[in-house]
């Protein structure tokens, strides 16, 4: 049954209830939309990041005059030199170098362990950048002098690769711009109007 509103009339009860409860699925509707298209995006972003480099080692420990390979993996070619420092348990700087990635995107240095920068015996960290501070990783190494030093208070640790925090690339600001115009003209076209 249809019922007629005459002008400056109010409708009956139940056709108001009805009316609330359309608005009320219609606002339900569009926040499930906005949720659903938001963890699509999130979801998309993270699938798609990876480590911008990577750091190892051949071996988790080294003493004074043993061989050193550094090797790792850049996500990008950028046709500059990632940048290698090492440092002792007191966080100084022993060794500082560059190495160009080749064609397949990897890179290694060899180093002699020792000099007379490394004193300390303990844990030393591998930093190594790549263009800019997002494009940063770690890892670390036991090392002991083969002179008597004093011994440091750090434990050794294994050799393990910190994961870098990922870059958002322009891939992924372009998705993410395109989810909020999505996001703002469905919200824009779901908007209920309301004429009483």
């Amino acid at each position: 049954m249809v019922e007629k509103i005459k002008h400056g009339s109010y409708p009956k009860e139940s056709n108001l209830k009805y009316q609330t409860v359309k608005i009320v699925i219609v606002t339900m509707n569009s926040k499930i939309s906005l949720a659903a298209i938001a963890l699509l995006t999130i979801s998309f972003m993270a699938a798609t990041a990876q480590a911008p480099i990577t750091v190892t080692t051949d071996k988790t420990s080294y003493s004074d005059g043993d061989t050193m390979i550094i090797s790792g993996t850049v996500a990008d070619q950028l046709n500059i030199p990632v940048s290698i420092v090492i440092r002792d348990s007191s966080q100084t700087p022993v060794y500082i170098a560059q190495a160009s990635p080749g064609a397949s995107n990897t890179y290694s240095a060899t180093v002699v362990a020792g000099g007379s920068l490394w004193k300390n015996t303990g844990a030393y960290e591998i930093d190594v950048t790549y263009g800019g501070d997002d494009k940063t990783a770690k890892t670390t190494f036991t090392f002991t002098p083969s002179q008597s030093s004093p011994v440091s208070n750090t434990t050794s640790q294994n050799n393990t690769t910190i994961p870098a925090v990922p870059e958002f690339g322009s891939l992924s600001v372009i998705i993410f711009a395109l989810a909020i115009i999505s996001t703002l003209t469905l919200s824009a076209k779901i908007r209920p109007s309301f004429k009483i």
